[in-house]
């Protein structure tokens, strides 16, 4: 459906809504282990490249491989209908550039039709201009819904991140990110990108003159970027395997296991806890654990020469042992504590990055890619270990931990190509 407030027609003829909203598109970002994220675009040609916002195509952690793009546009037969393409990204600058733009593309099949571009101009807008946001603000998981609202520009320049931005009044909220901001001729004249944390009007959209060179560099590169026809089924996507938060899910070795909504919850009473998986690992492999630790000392004397110890996590594989107690230096051993952090080898301790953990949620990423693993959390590497004579790796992996209750969410696992990095 298409929310406006009054006005309708008058704001149809000033802003052009009735064409507009065929080329304003939905945006859903799906990462392994992080869980969906949506936002909006547009499309700016009749060959599906497509303008939005960074943030909305890129986790923040980077790390993370196999993530999937779809872009819904409004259908030909009911625009609060649409059909899903699977997006390629085309060019995003790096984060360090503080330009949250990105250009994706998407591609359809013969007898599908062009798509509907938006005009897009450079021109300045004055201070109390008319302008509307047109987007998909996040209502309700899974139900995309094209909202329309009117405004003025608030403030013709503002300076956040060295970037130069307009202030709007119009509505901006999550999901709106990467919507155009239209002037009343229907021309898009920004981007929709943020608006201030706790207060009401203040929105702000990036000039589009700030996405000129990076504009130009993607309009190179999208010739050599070929996204699969659609529209298809975004339920037929592959998607990375999962290992749900069920007891059932895994084998329980020792300790407790609870159920809570979207975890499993563990722990051993102070003592030492581990799971392990039921299906082998890929010889080279992406885990992607959301998980949260805790301290639990239970009946457990804890002596100050386990104060280091103490909230331990333990992530094991590459050996074929699931039984060992959990802190038993087989195989490859991820040890992440209090105070330490510890990666092993059969028992030679191979990287020791000075680092503990805390309390927090996160989601810990663990690549093995030939000979080279990388354990990073939040998006931020913890420890790269390069092996000239790597353990076989095709076996079950176990999740633990001692001195420590474990909440552990949805598992994802990634096959990886070896020595294949990611574009």
């Amino acid at each position: 459906m298409l929310l406006a407030g009054n006005g309708l027609l008058q704001a149809d003829a000033n802003f052009k809504l009735s064409e507009n909203r065929k080329g304003v598109v939905f945006i859903k970002r799906i990462t392994p282990g992080i869980g969906p994220a949506v936002g909006s675009g547009f499309l700016v040609s009749k060959d599906g490249l497509v303008y939005t916002n960074r943030h909305v195509v890129k986790s923040a952690d980077t790390v993370v491989k196999g993530t999937i793009l779809l872009v819904g546009v409004p259908s030909a037969k009911d625009p609060d209908e649409l059909d899903y393409f699977r997006a390629e990204l085309v060019y995003a600058p790096d984060a360090k550039d503080n330009l949250d733009f990105a250009v994706l593309k998407i591609a359809a099949n013969k007898d599908y039709g062009d798509f509907k571009p938006l005009s897009v101009v450079q021109d300045k807008l004055g201070l109390g201009d008319d302008v509307a946001a047109i987007g998909y603000p996040h209502i309700k998981d899974n139900l995309p819904v094209l909202t329309f609202t009117k405004g003025t520009v608030s403030a013709t320049k503002v300076r956040l991140d060295e970037r130069n931005y307009y202030q709007t009044d119009a509505a901006v909220n999550p999901g709106s990110s990467g919507g155009p901001l239209l002037n009343n001729k229907g021309e898009v004249a920004g981007i929709i990108t943020l608006k201030k944390t706790d207060s009401n009007k203040m929105g702000y959209a990036l000039y589009l003159n700030e996405c000129k060179d990076a504009e130009a560099k993607a309009r190179d590169l999208a010739e050599k970027v070929n996204p699969e026809p659609g529209p298809l089924d975004p339920k037929k996507l592959p998607t990375p395997a999962g290992i749900a938060p069920k007891e059932k899910s895994w084998e329980v070795v020792k300790g407790t296991v609870k159920e809570e909504k979207d975890c499993l919850v563990l722990d051993g009473n102070g003592g030492t806890y581990w799971l392990a998986s039921k299906e082998k690992l890929p010889e080279n492999f992406q885990i992607v654990i959301p998980y949260q630790i805790e301290f639990m000392k239970g009946n457990q004397v804890v002596y100050e020469s386990q104060l280091s110890i103490l909230r331990m996590l333990c992530v094991r594989f590459a050996t074929s042992d699931t039984t060992t107690d959990i802190i038993e230096h087989k195989g490859n051993l991820f040890q992440h504590a209090r105070s330490v952090t510890l990666l092993y080898k059969n028992g030679d301790v191979v990287q020791n990055p000075n680092k503990g953990n805390d309390d927090d949620a996160h989601v810990l990423v663990i690549t093995r890619q030939g000979g080279t693993i990388t354990i990073a959390q939040d998006g931020e590497v913890l420890l790269t270990h390069k092996d000239d004579k790597p353990l076989a790796a095709n076996e079950k992996f176990c999740i633990g931990g001692y001195l420590s209750r474990l909440h552990l969410g949805e598992v994802s696992i990634l096959k990886l190509d070896e020595e294949k990095e990611e574009k």
